[in-house]
C-alpha cells in the first residue's frame, strides 16, 4: 500500500525523491510548476529528472505531478483557456522527464455560463490536450468541493467529463476533503461515494488526495486539515485507508502542515490507523468550523 504526501522539488525533482523514504513515503505529489501562475515555466532540468528517475526505481517510490490552480479547462475567457491548454500540455511533457505517472488538474470553472456550457468547454480542452500529448503520463481529473461555478463536484458529471477518452489516457483523483465539503457523500461517510461502487469510476481512479476538514459537511469550501483532526475524523479517514476497493491506489496527503518533516508525523499517523490503533482512533474532532486553507508546502 502506498501511502506519501506533497513535496516541494524547489531544490530538484531527485532530491525529493531522495527525501520522501526518510518521511516513510513511498509515493509523493509535486507541483510541476508554480502552483500560483504558469507563464515563464523554467525549461524541465534533464540530468535531475533522469537522477530522480533511477532514485524512483532504486526507493520504490512513485510520483505524480499537481498542475497550477490558476489552469481552468471551463474558462469563457478565451485567453486563460487557451493558456490552461497550453500549460498542460508542458506539465505533461514535465511529468514524463521525470517518470511520473500522473499529473492532476482541478476540474474548471464557467464563472457565469451554466453547467452544461462549461462541461462541454471543457472537454473540448481535454480533447484538445490529449490531441497533443501522446505520451505514457495519465491525466488525472480532481474532483472539486463547489466553491462557487465549480464544475466536477459529482461522479455524474466527471463521468461525463472522462467518457470520450480511453482510461489509460484520462483518470480521477479523489479528494476527500472536496468530497465530504462539497456533501456528496451520503451522511459524511466517504467510502460511500458512490464512484467506489461504479466500475467506470473505479477503473479510472489513479490517487487519492487523504485530506481531513476545516470545514463541515456540505460547507462547499475548500479547506484542509491534519489527519484526524477536522470534521471527517478519525473513523472516517481509517475507513477510507481499509477500504479493499481502494488498497491498489497511492494516497497522497496534502495537509497544511507547518514544513515538510511534519509530513513524517503525519504518514505515521494513517499508518496506526489503518492498523486500529487505539489513541489515534481517539484523536480530537473540530466541532467548530476554522478559517484557513490547504497550505501544501511550496
Amino acid at each position: 500500500m502506498r501511502i506519501g504526501c506533497h513535496l516541494s522539488v524547489a531544490k530538484g525533482y531527485a532530491a525529493a525523491v531522495a527525501r520522501a523514504p526518510g518521511l516513510g513515503a513511498n509515493c509523493f505529489q509535486y507541483f510541476t510548476k508554480n502552483p500560483r501562475g504558469f507563464r515563464n515555466a523554467k525549461p524541465v532540468d534533464q540530468a535531475d529528472a533522469a537522477r530522480g528517475r533511477e532514485l524512483l526505481a532504486q526507493e520504490d517510490v512513485v510520483t505524480i505531478g499537481h498542475a497550477p490552480y490558476l489552469i481552468n479547462l471551463a474558462s469563457p475567457d478565451d485567453e486563460l483557456y487557451h493558456l490552461s491548454i497550453e500549460a498542460l500540455v508542458g506539465d505533461l511533457v514535465v511529468a514524463e522527464a521525470r517518470g511520473s505517472y500522473g499529473v492532476v488538474v482541478h476540474c474548471g470553472k464557467g464563472k457565469d455560463r451554466d453547467r452544461a456550457w462549461a462541461l462541454a468547454r471543457m472537454q473540448e480542452a481535454l480533447a484538445t490536450v490529449l490531441g497533443r500529448y501522446s505520451g505514457p503520463v495519465r491525466l488525472l481529473l480532481e474532483n472539486t468541493a463547489g466553491q462557487g461555478s465549480e464544475i466536477g463536484t459529482t461522479l455524474e458529471e466527471l463521468l461525463l467529463l472522462a467518457e470520450p477518452f480511453a482510461p489509460e489516457r484520462l483518470g480521477f483523483c479523489f479528494d476527500t476533503q472536496h468530497a465530504f465539503a462539497a456533501g456528496v457523500v451520503p451522511d459524511g461517510e466517504v467510502t460511500a461515494f458512490p464512484g467506489f461502487a461504479e466500475p467506470r469510476y473505479l477503473d479510472r481512479l489513479g490517487a487519492i488526495h487523504l485530506n481531513d476538514s476545516m470545514v463541515p459537511f456540505g460547507a462547499r469550501r475548500d479547506r484542509h486539515e491534519l489527519i484526524g483532526q477536522g470534521f471527517i475524523g478519525p473513523r472516517r479517514i481509517r475507513a477510507v485507508l481499509a477500504d479493499p476497493r481502494l488498497q491498489t491506489v497511492p494516497f497522497y496527503l496534502e495537509t497544511p502542515v507547518a514544513k515538510e518533516a511534519q509530513y513524517a508525523d503525519e504518514i505515521r499517523t494513517c499508518h496506526a490507523l489503518l492498523a486500529g490503533d487505539p489513541d489515534a482512533l481517539a484523536l480530537t474532532n473540530r466541532d467548530a468550523p476554522a478559517e484557513g486553507g490547504a497550505r501544501i508546502p511550496e
